[in-house]
């Protein structure tokens, strides 16, 4: 066999080789690295696995290249261009493994002083950008583009493109804001100036999406969200005061109904889930109606969601409690006098 087959049947052999050598390594040496590091107490081994999995495939069929590439002389004319083509796709899997590897930690870390800066993918978007631009300038690097040209290039270009793209580098600029104000995060509970309200889901470059009570989605512009009107049922904290509206007829014992009515919110505060169980209910008279006398219970839930289940169970004891005790909820009634006509 002359030397050019044997060239032909080392790159034969090399290039799928790479490839199943990596494909093995995943199936066998990750699992068993994987049960080590659910061993350890943090997370970082956890992320650095996930992200040497990630590469671990095209990083052997790379190093089946270079060796077909060292072995052989097969492309004797494009030996430079070998070289560069494998440094390139090197840069570009090690970027790819590295935004996320790097995204995950930085995830962890914002996820453990959440109340200083937020996980929102806006966050994991900027930095993946930042870590395949400096990428971009290693390949530059690799085939011998000058850098200066270059940059100057895209600082022009950058201008125009500024230009028009302005409703989306609001959108971006106007999310940032949101997140360093530290007014609006994910998990808050908000109801905007239109009507809509919800769980926020994420706060993204272009797009805050807001996930309803009926598991629906509003997705709104962020240079929106940044000039509406928002309120937050989450800040200063999560507990929320549950105001719970009840009339009782004109000749009960307001004095009796009181005592029942916070014996009744009590219980409620210690057995429902959700409920705050320090806090003591009361209750406001507030008005004079047409058939009853009117009055607001104050019940308290730890979170914005858990406050339907609490007026739920609350109307229901309340409802049986009033019965038992001859305290009257009384219909709406209207009295009608007549003018007796004379002759």
């Amino acid at each position: 066999m002359n030397t050019y087959w044997i060239n032909i049947l080392i790159w034969i052999i090399a290039l799928p080789a790479g490839w199943l050598v990596g494909k093995l390594l995943k199936s066998t040496l990750i699992p068993i690295l994987r049960k080590f590091s659910k061993k350890t107490e943090n997370d970082f081994d956890d992320y650095l696995l996930d992200a040497f999995a990630r590469i671990i495939v095209p990083l052997c069929w790379v190093i089946g290249v270079w060796v077909a590439y060292r072995t052989s002389n097969l492309f004797p004319g494009y030996k430079s261009e070998i070289r560069q083509g494998i440094l390139v796709f090197n840069i570009l899997i090690f970027c790819w493994a590295g935004s996320f590897l790097v995204s995950e930690l930085l995830k962890m870390y914002l996820m453990s002083i959440g109340k200083v800066i937020t996980n929102t993918s806006i966050f994991t978007n900027i930095l993946k950008i930042t870590i395949y631009i400096i990428g971009l300038i290693f390949i530059m690097n690799v085939l011998g583009i000058p850098i200066a040209p270059a940059l100057t290039a895209l600082g022009v270009g950058g201008l125009a493109v500024a230009l028009a793209l302005q409703d989306t580098l609001s959108n971006l600029f106007s999310g940032i804001q949101m997140l360093a104000a530290k007014k609006l995060k994910p998990g808050d509970y908000i109801s905007l100036q239109s009507g809509e309200e919800g769980f926020v889901e994420d706060i993204s470059w272009r797009n805050t999406t807001v996930r309803a009570l009926g598991n629906h989605i509003i997705i709104v512009p962020n240079s929106t969200m940044a000039n509406s009107i928002i309120k937050n049922y989450i800040l200063p904290d999560s507990e929320n005061s549950i105001l719970i509206a009840v009339g009782v007829a004109y000749g009960s014992d307001l004095q009796k109904v009181e005592k029942i009515t916070i014996e009744v919110g009590i219980f409620i505060q210690e057995t429902v889930e959700g409920a705050v169980k320090s806090h003591i209910p009361f209750v406001r008279y507030n008005e004079f109606a047409d058939s009853s006398i009117n009055f607001n219970v104050i019940l308290r839930s730890g979170d914005f969601t858990s406050q339907y289940l609490i007026k739920h169970e609350f109307i229901k004891a309340l409802h049986e409690r009033y019965n038992k005790e001859g305290i009257e909820i009384p219909f709406p009634i209207r009295t009608v006098y007549l003018k007796k006509e004379t002759e």
